[in-house]
């Protein structure tokens, strides 16, 4: 597995992926203050999105090694059946500064995605492996929790926010 001290290391290199592989999409949400950010991904096809093909995902790859790398492969491998299908919205990422929990920032950061999805009728979509976040996602219409197999892996659940019935 991976050392306390390969994390320590590689933490801010899959961070880097995750918002590289996004912002020029145009999916990044941050707050003015840059205490919270929402990063999300548009799926309209079922296909993997991390991999070699974009340079953000190249760099991961090389930075962590073909060991980790395949590793994080497998993860996405394993959360393949519970997939939904497209078209939706998936909110990769959500952060905010400890010290600046509390107040609303988070759900401002991720307020731009949900509304477009309800204008457009599409369902948002997370995976999450900390049952304390459940409740924190279900308050924003994240209702739906589907328990993922993830062997040698934590808990894990997608979490569905439906599309709004008009």
């Amino acid at each position: 597995y991976i050392t306390h001290g390969e994390q320590a290391r590689l933490a801010p290199v899959f961070a880097e992926a995750l918002f590289d592989s996004r912002v020029d999409d145009g999916t990044v949400w941050l707050t003015d203050d840059g205490n919270s950010t929402a990063l999300w991904e548009w799926h309209d096809v079922g296909t993997l999105q991390h991999d070699d093909d974009h340079p953000a995902w190249a760099r991961y790859h090389a930075a962590v090694g073909d060991r980790l790398w395949e590793r994080f492969l497998s993860y996405e491998t394993a959360l393949d059946p519970a997939r939904p299908d497209p078209p939706y919205w998936y909110l990769g990422v959500l952060g905010t500064r400890p010290e600046a929990q509390g107040r609303g920032l988070a759900t401002a950061v991720i307020a731009p995605v949900l509304g477009m999805a309800d204008r457009d009728g599409l369902d948002c979509w997370l995976e999450t492996s900390k049952p304390t976040n459940l409740p924190f996602y279900a308050a924003r219409g994240f209702t739906e929790h589907i328990p993922v197999n993830l062997p040698d892996g934590p808990a894990t659940w997608w979490c569905r926010r439906p599309a709004p019935t008009h």
